[in-house]
């Protein structure tokens, strides 16, 4: 009887949680230049006043622990007809599989051309698991992931790396907030909005409480780019 051994994993180079080396990634994948991700300087409500707005959506970078991700898990939900939802099958991808759902559920308001249009165009009647398959073989992508790893502030660690820290990205799709991250099984709902980032700042002080405070997180918003 004849046997094949399972595909090789695939692992890319963390993402560091750098505004500029993200803006850089979507601009060479095709997202117009108009737009670009600011970091969020704070969650109360004068700080996220500073914040580039309209606010499209967010990017959380946290600590990832046991305990914190089963619970995640158990409040992960089915796929919403209209939500762009990606499982994550790339090793240390969850920077720019952040970077995905925060795009593929604005297209509506973010102009997105070349490589990354092509691919949303691609998936889009996709189911989760096929999405990223599909990002395994999309050579554009990885390329520029790559290129935005190598422009972080620190050292980038190795491709199959053990890395302790994680993204998920929040967004608003009709009138409902939801995080997102490939590693669980589906979207977390957390219900209407009237005002997406200070009701998603809010979700994210409860997150940052149930981590313990802890010292290594940021949180990014896709909007305007304040340099165009």
């Amino acid at each position: 009887m004849s046997s094949s051994a399972a595909p090789e994993k695939i692992y890319w180079v963390p993402l560091e949680s750098s505004p500029e080396a993200m803006t850089k990634m979507i601009h060479r994948l095709g997202v117009d230049k108009a737009v670009a991700f600011s970091d969020v300087l704070g969650l109360d409500d004068e700080l996220l006043a500073m914040t580039p707005q309209p606010v499209h959506a967010l990017v959380f970078l946290f600590p990832v622990t046991d305990s914190f991700q089963e619970a995640r898990i158990r409040e992960a939900s089915t796929l919403p007809l209209n939500l762009w939802y990606s499982k994550q099958t790339i090793g240390n991808a969850c920077g720019t599989m952040a970077v995905l759902h925060a795009l593929g559920n604005t297209q509506d308001r973010v102009e997105i051309g070349g490589d990354l249009k092509a691919y949303f165009d691609k998936t889009k009647n996709m189911a989760p698991l096929e999405r990223s398959l599909e990002l395994e073989r999309t050579a554009a992508i990885a390329q520029a992931h790559g290129a935005s790893a190598a422009e972080g502030q620190t050292a980038a660690p190795a491709a199959d790396a053990k890395v302790d820290l994680h993204y998920a990205a929040f967004v608003c799709v009709d009138g409902r907030i939801y995080e997102l991250d490939g590693g669980i099984p589906g979207p977390i709902d957390h219900g209407p909005s009237a005002d997406f980032l200070k009701d998603a700042a809010k979700i994210i002080q409860k997150r940052i409480s149930a981590l313990g405070d802890p010292s290594q997180l940021s949180v990014l918003a896709l909007g305007p780019n304040p340099e165009n």
